[in-house]
């Protein structure tokens, strides 16, 4: 019977099968590295070293997904340092970095994070990506056959950027069909996630490119269900769950064999697929979206979609009109941010939704702001519990919202939790490239200076790690040094 020691190590074997070749050298001067590895694997009741490889490498996969769920961040480092590939997924279709970001471990993301960063790569290589990248996301079709004939060994290689897209990743969210087809010709691997939103090519196309190209990966084998995405959507709820919904590519996906979840059924108004999901499964009426859409429930869901149906069949089957997403929005102020037609927010209103500040703002109800700010003008000061409304306006780019609340006093260097981080106002800016809003903020007082709770990160390194060079360059101006 085969067995390993507990937490054995490839490199450690690799060793001991070094050290097994000089005793084996002393009798027999001809012996070979793959003599003494075989007389390893037999000690340890395997037929051959390729065999306990693969035996020790699914174990320490196994340790890993283990410890990525309990939060274990020494553990997974081990893992890494044995060998284990961190774009390896589980079951669910999720790397550890994914589990770890769904689950709230934050030391385990952030190793995670810089593990998959790390880019040891020549800068040749480099510059070499980087050129069949741009090439292929502004739809230089020739340049990139050049670049290909050149260099065909990086056709699936990752960006030097955080993201680790490939090729065909800038391809299809750009909508370049002659470079989607050219980067398939030359093979690109349709099966690749990136490192931002474990996701495939499918799913960038599904939600931003034409239908030819979404049947041109689905024909060279792309997953058409694409589980594990960041959003927890699948490639079908990229199509229709985020900026806009797209109904001829969704159908075509629900033919290629994609299924319908709540929040596909919500945004697509298959009323008769949210009754059986609710039917078969009440809970879900409290389900809760990614902490990309701030957590939010279908009935967040239908207003941020602007579904008035939906809206009125949710209600129906017992959903909470009060109940509050992850930053405290309820459906109505949700509705008001998605900008949705007066029926949902009339639908909202009649099963008791109340304005809230935010609603209030961002509707531009500033008499109603103004009555629920003198009710209590702590709740946009320091520890306030509105002083989010200035994050989320931000955020949506209201510089009306943000004047408002900046001459009424609000604490403009409140930190409050978004996008999983606690962070300022000034920070959202600079992840987005606000460069208005930021130099409204900076004028109001805000201090550059200030560090996120996660990354430990001033908005300054913000700027320069979105990529916002205006933003970077105006806090260097306002005296801004890291």
């Amino acid at each position: 019977m085969s067995s390993l020691p507990s937490r054995a190590n490839l490199e450690h074997l690799r060793n001991e099968a070094k050290q097994r070749l000089k005793t084996m050298r002393a009798q027999d001067p001809e012996a070979r590295l793959a003599d003494a590895q075989l007389a390893v694997a037999r000690d340890y009741g395997f037929p051959s070293w390729r065999r306990l490889k693969a035996t020790l490498d699914e174990q320490t996969r196994e340790r890993a997904f283990a410890a990525a769920y309990a939060g274990d961040a020494a553990e997974v480092r081990r893992a890494l340092d044995a060998g284990f590939n961190a774009g390896e997924t589980d079951a669910t279709g999720r790397t550890i970095h994914q589990i770890a970001k769904t689950l709230g471990h934050a030391d385990l993301e952030l190793l995670m994070r810089v593990d998959q960063e790390r880019d040891e790569r020549h800068d040749d290589v480099k510059r070499a990506v980087t050129a069949i990248q741009t090439a292929a996301s502004e739809g230089r079709a020739d340049e990139l056959r050049q670049l290909l004939d050149t260099h065909p060994d990086l056709v699936d290689a990752p960006s030097a950027s955080w993201e680790q897209r490939t090729a065909l990743h800038q391809a299809a969210w750009k909508n370049r069909l002659e470079c989607v087809r050219l980067l398939l010709e030359r093979g690109a691997n349709v099966r690749i996630r990136d490192f931002g939103d474990n996701a495939y090519a499918l799913h960038f196309a599904a939600a931003e490119a034409d239908l030819a190209i979404v049947t041109l990966l689905v024909d060279a084998g792309s997953d058409v269900a694409g589980e594990g995405d960041d959003h927890h959507l699948g490639v079908l709820g990229w199509a229709t769950c985020l900026d806009r919904i797209r109904d001829d590519v969704a159908e075509y996906l629900l033919h290629a064999g994609a299924r319908l979840n709540i929040w596909s059924a919500i945004a697509l108004d298959r009323a008769d697929a949210v009754r059986a999901f609710v039917s078969s499964a009440p809970s879900l009426l409290s389900a809760r979206m990614s902490r990309n859409e701030h957590g939010r429930s279908p009935l967040h869901h239908a207003a941020a979609m602007n579904r008035p149906a939906m809206v009125r069949l949710l209600l129906e089957l017992g959903a909470d009109a009060h109940a509050t997403d992850d930053v405290g929005r309820s459906a109505l102020t949700v509705a008001a941010a998605s900008k949705a037609g007066p029926d949902v927010l009339e639908l909202l209103q009649a099963a008791g939704a109340a304005f809230d500040l935010l609603a209030a703002l961002t509707l531009g109800r500033y008499d109603v702001a103004e009555r629920i700010l003198a009710e209590d003008p702590r709740r946009i000061g320091a520890g306030g519990r509105d002083t989010v409304a200035l994050h989320l306006l931000v955020a949506q780019r209201d510089v009306a919202g943000v004047k408002w609340l900046i001459e009424r006093g609000v604490d403009v260097n409140a930190k409050r939790v978004l996008w999983d981080c606690n962070h300022t106002a000034l920070h959202v800016t600079a992840e987005g490239g606000a460069i208005e809003l930021a130099r409204i903020l900076l004028d109001a007082g805000a201090d550059p200076g200030i560090q996120d709770d996660k990354y430990q990160s001033t908005v300054l390194g913000w700027a320069e790690f979105c990529g916002q060079p205006e933003v970077a360059a105006l806090l260097r101006q306002r005296g801004a040094t890291t």
